[in-house]
Formats: C-alpha cells, sequence, structure tokens
C-alpha cells in the first residue's frame, strides 16, 4: 500500500507502526480458535501482529493490516 498524502491534514509525513498494549502487540485470531483450549500465547491458536500507517503530523491512522496473515489460515 503506497501511501503518499494524508487524508485529514495533506501531510507527506506517513510512517509505519506496530499497535501496541503496554507490554505487547495486539494480536489478531481468527473466530474459531477460540473453541480451543489453551491460553492465547500457545501454539494452539494462530494470531498476526496488527500494524499500522499513520501520519505523523496530526496523528491520524490511514489504514491497518496484518503483519503476517498467512498465520490466520
Amino acid at each position: 500500500m503506497k501511501l503518499i498524502n494524508c487524508s485529514q491534514c495533506n501531510s507527506t509525513n506517513i510512517n509505519k507502526g506496530i499497535i501496541r498494549a503496554v507490554n505487547a502487540p495486539i494480536q489478531i485470531y481468527p473466530e474459531d480458535s477460540f473453541d480451543k483450549k489453551g491460553p492465547l500465547n500457545s501454539h494452539l491458536r494462530k494470531s498476526s501482529k496488527i500494524s499500522s500507517y499513520y501520519c505523523e503530523d496530526c496523528g491520524y491512522i490511514l489504514g491497518m493490516f496484518l503483519t503476517e496473515p498467512q498465520n490466520l489460515k
């Protein structure tokens, strides 16, 4: 995804970052994985980090994407 300008302030200062909670990246899991027994961080769960593109000037988040979408298959 090639972003040239922020849709809110027209800035060209677009950067990519990882969305994090306090201690770890936020993960996304397939809905059907919650039927399995085991903690969320176990090998039984498939997950991917969520990253985003954001404007460094106004803070607007332009888009989010999965870092490892193949892990959810």
